[in-house]
């Protein structure tokens, strides 16, 4: 698709707002588009084919990108609960408490009761609001799991990993040793999945809430993949064996593994596609594909995927763990087949997305600028770039700081003692990939790519893909920095790896940045962690990750409000011994069952 001339684009800008301004709201009931966001979660940047590598073909991802927008300065915070924090609130996770490190399972806190978050607007204006998949934003008390934070339904698992067969989620303390059952289905703890591949059992559940939901009706569908994360740390790389043998030109075990890993995913986003495309809901839909952070290489939760050539990985403060994955796809989209530059947070969907949909936000006006903002105008109309400021991050717990403002980056500190700090995935060039011409074969037969209304051949997928490659360019006597004795400043505009330190030549620019990153740090939130509660044992609950404590009261101003919670149900016994579950690729698991009453919900725990 050819980009049409700047008057066409201002053009429908003016239309935009001028329908707006004479009908009071964007969009009728029945015209809201129907929202689908698919999360992948520890996605490499360089482990999807529109970033340039033929290693592992992602062609219903590319194919998405291609045809939408490849959002090539998608940010994130480095760690999961952060990021996904931050999507839910429109909020950078400084100003909500959740800036620091994730929750673990036994972790009695979660996001707030206070904040309003995304399913709850689009719930309020008329949406059927689903979750498919991972949480990881509290579940000690039930008040703060999904079903009681705006969701209709809830398919997946509350930890921040499972195996991805017999879904329990095993802490990786060994002192500890707590293990778990850990899949919903809404309250119900779910024996049937037991055994399903957990990219598939999530692929079914979202096509099933797609088929059956009423098309009259706005579709609110958020699919949180476990994949490509790693699984418990006793078997972490976890896959068919019928498709990890698709892979057999990868050398290295792991990374093949991890291949799998995401060509399940891909099959994912067809498949979801296809559901959509059958229920003729593509036309009023936006679908929005991302990761929560990047991935991490080395280290805990290993996953061997690659964020090459960006410097770091997850749970650092350089680029590979904060730029990250991202492409919108959607027929609303005026101005689509591009890449586009303009700097997005992962704070900026709620407002984004609440835009076209025609949801007013009205605590948008009291919001900094590191919060989130509404780019569906820039994005839909490119017409330009809203952000110029972009906090990674300020975690005074793990000692660093991160922040990007007008192309410049800021870095101060940094993680397990630096061990993060290199350049990890380099890909072997050994392995014999596939070519360019079976690459590109691979996407236009795509479910995706075949149902491209404009086509996509393959001189506009060179095109775009030689504009979403980032190429590192390093000076000739560049200026190292360890950010553990000093800190650092990068232009990463024209260094995006991060490999010279520019402080010294822009001595005014640094201390400005350093002052901006001083003046969030002391408006930042107190982190919102509290230490491990060993009454979260799953042997107290039967084997099964449940809420371990009553609901909180809720404080406004001064007064404590008192609401009745579910009362915490008595431990349950185990399975008996002589009843196992069978589980594919020769695993076994004993879980107890599912023992809920009906429940009240109470009020919100925010002022309304």
């Amino acid at each position: 698709m050819h980009r049409t001339g700047q008057n066409h684009r201002i053009a429908g800008v003016l239309l935009l707002l001028l329908g707006t301004l004479c009908s009071g709201n964007l969009y009728q009931q029945h015209e809201r588009p129907h929202i689908v966001i698919i999360m992948a979660d520890d996605l490499g940047w360089n482990d999807v084919g529109f970033h340039g590598s033929n290693q592992i073909p992602t062609p219903n991802i590319d194919a998405l990108a291609y045809d939408g927008i490849i959002l090539n300065r998608h940010y994130t915070a480095p760690m999961c609960t952060p990021s996904r924090a931050a999507m839910m609130t429109g909020r950078n996770p400084v100003n909500v408490g959740m800036q620091h490190y994730v929750i673990d399972t036994d972790e009695p806190w979660g996001l707030g009761l206070d904040q309003k978050i995304m399913p709850e607007y689009f719930k309020e204006a008329g949406y059927r609001t689903h979750l498919v998949g991972k949480w990881h934003l509290g579940f000690f008390a039930q008040q703060y799991t999904p079903l009681r934070r705006g969701f209709d339904s809830h398919v997946g698992y509350y930890a921040p990993y499972i195996d991805y067969w017999d879904y329990t989620n095993k802490m990786n303390d060994p002192e500890k040793k707590y293990v778990g059952y850990d899949l919903r289905n809404n309250w119900d703890i779910d024996l049937d999945a037991n055994g399903t591949y957990a990219t598939d059992h999530f692929t079914n559940a979202a096509s099933k809430i797609i088929a059956q939901h009423n098309e009259k009706d706005p579709l609110f569908l958020m699919v949180n993949h476990l994949a490509p994360h790693a699984g418990n740390d006793d078997y972490p790389m976890q896959a068919p064996q019928a498709t990890i043998d698709k892979f057999g030109y990868i050398a290295d075990e792991n990374r093949r593994i991890y291949a799998a890993m995401m060509s399940k995913l891909d099959d994912s986003v067809g498949e979801i596609f296809k559901a959509l495309r059958a229920k003729k809901m593509l036309k009023n839909t936006i679908i929005l594909f991302l990761s929560d952070n990047g991935a991490p290489s080395v280290g805990l939760h290993a996953n061997y995927g690659s964020n090459s050539p960006l410097r770091g990985q997850k749970n650092s403060p350089w680029e590979g763990a904060t730029r990250n994955v991202a492409a919108i796809w959607s027929p609303l989209i005026q101005e689509r087949q591009r890449v586009s530059n303009q700097f997005v947070h992962i704070s900026d969907w709620l407002p984004t997305l609440a835009a076209a949909a025609g949801i007013h936000l009205p605590h948008l006006k009291n919001q900094s600028e590191i919060d989130g903002i509404d780019q569906w105008e820039a994005l839909s109309y490119d017409t330009g770039n809203p952000r110029r400021a972009v906090l990674n991050m300020i975690d005074e717990e793990a000692g660093y700081s991160s922040y990007m403002e007008n192309g410049l980056k800021y870095v101060n500190g940094t993680t397990v003692d630096g061990a993060f700090d290199d350049w990890f995935g380099v890909l072997p060039t050994t392995d014999k990939i596939p070519s360019d011409d079976e690459y590109f074969k691979k996407i236009v037969e795509s479910e995706v790519g075949s149902q491209s209304p404009v086509g996509l051949t393959k001189d506009s997928m060179k095109y775009l893909r030689k504009h979403a490659v980032i190429s590192c360019k390093t000076p000739l006597n560049p200026t190292s920095c360890d950010p553990r004795v000093r800190a650092c400043l990068f232009d990463i505009i024209n260094d995006p790896c991060e490999r010279n330190d520019i402080s010294a030549r822009e001595p005014y620019k640094f201390r400005e940045l350093r002052a901006k990153v001083e003046r969030y740090r002391r408006a930042a939130a107190k982190p919102r962690n509290k230490p491990a509660d060993p009454a979260a044992n799953p042997a107290n609950f039967g084997g099964v990750w449940n809420w371990w404590r009553r609901d909180q009261p809720c404080k406004h101003g001064n007064n404590i409000v008192s609401h009745e919670g579910l009362e915490i149900p008595p431990p349950h016994s185990s399975l008996p011994e002589d009843i196992q579950l069978t589980v594919s690729e020769g695993k076994t698991g004993i879980w107890g069952y599912h023992y809920w009453q009906p429940f009240r919900v109470p009020s919100p725990c925010r002022s309304a």
